[in-house]
């Protein structure tokens, strides 16, 4: 089952006046990045393009997945948040490290990178933490899902998350302990474009602490 859906999807509606992609929770990252549209929509790009390849892969088969060992999957994500006054879209650099012997789950977002939607770059502090998950067995071998949540600024706006990100591995080695060869990941609170698409609504989002939209993607490698 593939869980990340057309990523130029999600980055149009977060980068052409809507919703957005954003944001970033746990604590003040030390040297947030006020970027360029075009330095935005670049990191958009590559977004895609590492959502597409580890698309292309097949998923990992049950006895590929390991019962002990650890793996870091490292790579891009995707945050929107609207808050119907004013909405954000952000990329970060996402590493989810799963300890496959006991499910335990940790890492986050960082380096968040954020445009409002009129496309200004816009101050982004903060990180997304990943704090627990759980590897699926029988029916659900080959998913997973982990707890996030993140307290995050964007420009003046505070930006509270809290949910759980549903995820497959993808790619089969014929080697080593650690056969899976990437995953990927989505959340989306209700009314959000994930889950639009089809899934359940699985996070929460304030902007103020007023109720907002959001949607969550991260993909990663090892």
């Amino acid at each position: 089952m593939k869980l990340v859906f057309s990523a130029m999807a999600l980055c149009g509606l977060a980068a052409c006046g809507g919703s957005s992609v954003g944001g970033a929770g746990g604590g003040a990252d030390m040297s947030p990045q006020v970027p360029s549209l075009s330095q935005f929509e670049t990191s958009v790009r590559s977004f895609g393009a590492t959502a597409e390849r580890i698309d292309g892969l097949k998923g990992t088969v049950p006895r590929n997945i390991p019962s002990s060992g650890t793996s870091t999957f490292a790579g891009p994500a995707l945050l929107s948040v609207d808050g119907f006054s004013n909405s954000y879209a952000m990329t970060g650099d996402s590493r989810l490290t799963i300890n496959f012997a006991n499910d335990d789950m940790r890492g986050g977002v960082t380096n968040f990178r954020g445009v409002d939607e009129t496309g200004r770059g816009v101050n982004v502090a903060g990180q997304i933490a990943f704090t627990d998950g759980l590897v699926g067995s029988d029916d659900t071998s080959g998913l997973f899902a982990v707890d996030f949540n993140g307290n995050l600024t964007a420009g003046s706006d505070r930006i509270a998350l809290d949910g759980i990100a549903i995820g497959n591995f993808e790619g089969n080695r014929t080697s080593g302990n650690i056969r899976t060869r990437a995953i990927q990941a989505v959340s989306g609170t209700s009314g959000s474009f994930i889950v639009d698409q089809g899934f359940p609504p699985s996070m929460t989002a304030t902007m103020n602490g007023n109720t907002a939209i959001a949607d969550f993607a991260f993909v990663g490698e090892n």
